[in-house]
Formats: structure tokens, sequence, C-alpha cells
């Protein structure tokens, strides 16, 4: 596992423009976020009762929240700026990932041509396959959705209910976490128009490896980002927003780092 660990490292040196390109998107996202959330609660938060206000000032905003909410059309604005948002984030994110796939398995190719080369011929197809992902990832909704309701129903309190629904909460992001390594080697196998059934296949042969390889960089991105946190309290100035500033830009390298190491996994398995 180590070699592919290593390999990967010195591939996802190779590719900075995807890199960067997976950083500015994330960052472009963050703002347009941002944006809407400060475009909903700076309005809320001047007309919020302060300390100094009697207990009926706080109970009549809240009164007062709850009719806007529930009985006026003001929530139809932003919850159809939040659809259209999400809808062109789920029509980018596959033309993003068929660059990135392209640009990881073609590095023979320009940095830059081979990414927008990947997303002239394999958007299509990444488009179907993260279809298939985000039906699957519901799938589960079905069972456990009627789950939720009875523990929900049957509990004495809300701290009861959410300790019986931790387990199902866990098989649920278990489930997803090895969905997203599927894909990940399925759009591999797109990228390189090879076999998804010999992939998939050979992702469940190997699905110990597959998961510490990635386990192991999912930890390696929790240590950078606790030890970014540290270091701006103990480095307060300049330095400490620096360090805060350029995490971003790290966090996308360990993402790519990861994706390049799959890859080197993939690439072994499915030739040997």
């Amino acid at each position: 596992m180590t070699s592919y660990m290593k390999s990967g490292f010195r591939a996802a040196v190779q590719q900075p423009f995807a890199v960067i390109v997976l950083f500015l998107y994330q960052l472009g996202w963050g703002m347009a976020l941002y944006k809407m959330v400060q475009s909903v609660l700076v309005p809320l938060m001047h007309r919020f009762p302060g300390s100094s206000q009697p207990k009926l000032a706080m109970q009549l905003f809240l009164a007062e929240g709850q009719f806007q909410l529930f009985k006026t059309d003001v929530s139809y604005s932003y919850l159809w700026t939040l659809v259209i948002l999400l809808g062109v984030r789920m029509l980018l994110t596959p033309m993003l990932n068929a660059g990135i796939y392209y640009s990881i398995t073609h590095t023979e190719q320009n940095a830059g041509y081979r990414f927008f080369k990947g997303i002239r011929e394999l958007s299509l197809s990444f488009f179907l396959c993260y279809a298939a992902r985000v039906a699957l990832t519901m799938l589960p909704l079905i069972w456990l959705i009627p789950e939720v309701q009875s523990i929900y129903a049957h509990s004495t309190s809300y701290e009861s209910a959410a300790l019986s629904m931790l387990p199902w909460l866990g098989g649920l992001l278990a489930y997803g976490f090895i969905l997203h390594l599927l894909f990940m080697h399925v759009q591999f196998a797109l990228a390189l128009r090879s076999g998804i059934i010999a992939t998939i296949g050979a992702f469940l042969r190997h699905l110990l490896p597959i998961v510490t390889i990635a386990l192991l960089l999912v930890i390696g991105s929790g240590l950078l980002a606790g030890v970014t946190v540290t270091a701006t309290y103990i480095w307060a100035g300049l330095l400490a927003l620096m360090i805060y500033q350029l995490f971003p830009l790290f966090n996308m390298f360990l993402q790519m780092w990861a994706l390049t190491s799959q890859y080197h996994l993939w690439s072994a398995k499915n030739n040997s």
C-alpha cells in the first residue's frame, strides 16, 4: 500500500493544473453559498432582539418568524435560489470530474489540453455515472426514513432517539464512503475506456487495501486541519492568516493525492 501512496504522491505533484482548478471550483462554490447565507442572515440579525430586550420580544420574534416561514411565500425565493445552485453544481461536478480523471489517466498529454479534452469527450458518461451514484446514495433512505420515524415515535427524549439512530447513521456513512470509492474506480475505467464489470470485480476483491489507503489520507487531511487550526492560535498575526488561506489549497492537493493513489492501485490490480 505504501508503494501506491508514494506513486500517487509523485503523480499528484505532476497535477498542478487540476489541483488549482479544484481549488478555484471549491472557492467559487463556497463564495456562492456564503453570499446566499449572508443575504438571509444579515437582515435577520438586524431584527434579532438583543440581550437587553425583554423575554417577550424574543417570543414575538420567534412567532413572527414561524408565521412568515409557514404561512407566507417569503422562503420561496431562497428555496429556488438553493435549488438553482444545487442544479448548477450537479451539472458542473461531472464535467469537472471528467477533466480531472482524464488528466490523471493521460499524463502523456499537455496538462491544460488533457483537462479540457476530458471534459469534451467524457462529460456525458460522467454525468450518467454521477446520476447513478446519487440514486444509489439515496436508495437506503427508502428503509432509513421509516426506521427513523419509528425510533422517534417510540423514544422518550431527543437524546435517546439520537443514540438509537447512531448505528443507522453510521451504516449510512460507511455505505456512502464505500460507494464513493467504487465510483472513483468506475470513473478510472470510463476515462481509459476499460471494462466496468472487471473494475467492479477487482474493487470487491481488493476492497481492504482500497479502503485502507482512503482512510489513511482522510486521517491525513484531518491532521492537516488540526495543525492549521492549532497554528492559527499559536502564531496569531500575518503568519496565521497565510497558513489559514493556504489550507484549502493543501487540502485540494490531499484530495488529488487520494485520487492518484487509488488510480495506481486500480491500474496495478486491473492490469495484473
